[in-house]
């Protein structure tokens, strides 16, 4: 509860600081919930001879925002937008954020100028250590200070990019929290250092995220972002937030159409606690209770990679509860549980849910990527 309250805290006096509103319009009353969601999208490289799992061609990029442009789209900042779901405030329909891990060099060259032509912000999520050591392929302080006098944002992606949810062997529980802050904290210090305000957001490295270090990343006061697909809204967990990756095979027209129109599937998630499973979970099992809002409840499907449509079963249909579960064993690595149900009112319009698991090799130890 203290991590909550801090994290209100933390809104509601940038509301104060930046958005010039009353604080009791943040905190101290009942908050009217918005209707609307947005859908973030996430990419890495922008070029045609970078791998192809983390990259979409300048090309294909370009369709993709003149889709956003030709659809009536509204593209807004990430920070404002996360500020205004997460207190209650209204955004524009149809809201669409712009974000890219690492900070590529192709980002600046080929993204940037589109961008900056269209006028529409954007978000790069920063490793420090790569920007400060000058590793090759990615942009220098200059480029990322001149991405943000053009309204683009900055956040941060760790200092190191280690895979945040995982235990040493030889570290306690507090040892583990201590190290995880210091990424966390050194990466947003060496921000400041370099950048004019950046935003207080996490992207998680290779987009893992657990009950923990989301605990964590609430404390400190940040929001946390994964790679999980779905959309936002005022009902989601601000350190999960979902984006849809943005990479060559699930790049196509029609997917990215009907991506960026997704809405929010509210749902309680009762079991598990966590997605990190032993090596020895074959099948894990995912519990939830599906809340109202304008879907079919009917027509709810779920899906995981490699296996297509999985099994969903109603515990009690009344209450609407269900479990999902995949069809045969899963493999070592994150694999994701991806439900979906159709809109009532609108033809085409899916809410989405996604669930992330982690599974370490058969022994016992963490995948490598």
């Amino acid at each position: 509860m203290k991590q909550l309250k801090g994290f209100r805290f933390f809104i509601a006096g940038f509301i104060l600081l930046f958005l010039h509103c009353p604080i009791s319009a943040a905190v101290g009353q009942t908050v009217s919930p918005a209707v609307n969601d947005a859908v973030i999208l996430m990419y890495h490289n922008v070029a045609d001879d970078t791998p192809s799992s983390t990259s979409v061609t300048p090309e294909r990029f370009k369709q993709h925002m003149d889709y956003l442009s030709d659809n009536g789209y509204t593209v807004w900042p990430l920070f404002k937008t996360l500020v205004y779901l997460s207190t209650g405030r209204a955004i524009p329909a149809k809201t669409v954020v712009l974000t890219f891990d690492d900070a590529y060099q192709s980002v600046y060259s080929e993204a940037f100028p589109l961008l900056k032509e269209k006028g529409w912000p954007f978000t790069v999520f920063v490793t420090t250590q790569y920007i400060a050591e000058g590793y090759v392929n990615f942009m220098s302080w200059q480029q990322l200070r001149e991405i943000q006098r053009y309204g683009g944002e900055i956040g941060n992606h760790s200092l190191t990019h280690r895979h945040l949810v995982r235990h040493r062997s030889d570290e306690s529980k507090q040892q583990w929290r201590e190290r995880i802050t210091r990424e966390v904290e050194q990466a947003q210090f060496v921000l400041q250092q370099n950048i004019t305000h950046p935003v207080r957001a996490v992207a998680y490295p290779y987009g893992e995220y657990s009950k923990e270090l989301a605990g964590l990343i609430r404390e400190l006061g940040y929001f946390g972002l994964g790679q999980q697909s779905g959309a936002v809204s005022t009902t989601s967990d601000f350190q999960r937030l979902p984006r849809f990756p943005m990479a060559t095979g699930f790049d196509g027209l029609d997917d990215f159409a009907i991506k960026v129109a997704v809405k929010n599937l509210p749902v309680t998630v009762f079991s598990p606690d966590d997605g990190i499973v032993s090596k020895d979970t074959k099948i894990p099992v995912l519990i939830m209770r599906l809340e109202p809002g304008n879907y079919k409840k009917s027509g709810l499907r779920c899906y995981t990679s490699g296996q297509g449509q999985i099994r969903v079963d109603w515990i009690d249909q009344e209450n609407s509860v269900v479990s999902v579960r995949a069809n045969e064993a899963i493999s070592p690595g994150r694999v994701k549980y991806n439900c979906t149900a159709p809109s009532k009112s609108e033809a085409g319009v899916f809410y989405w849910f996604s669930y992330l698991w982690m599974k370490p090799e058969t022994d016992g130890r963490w995948y490598r990527e």
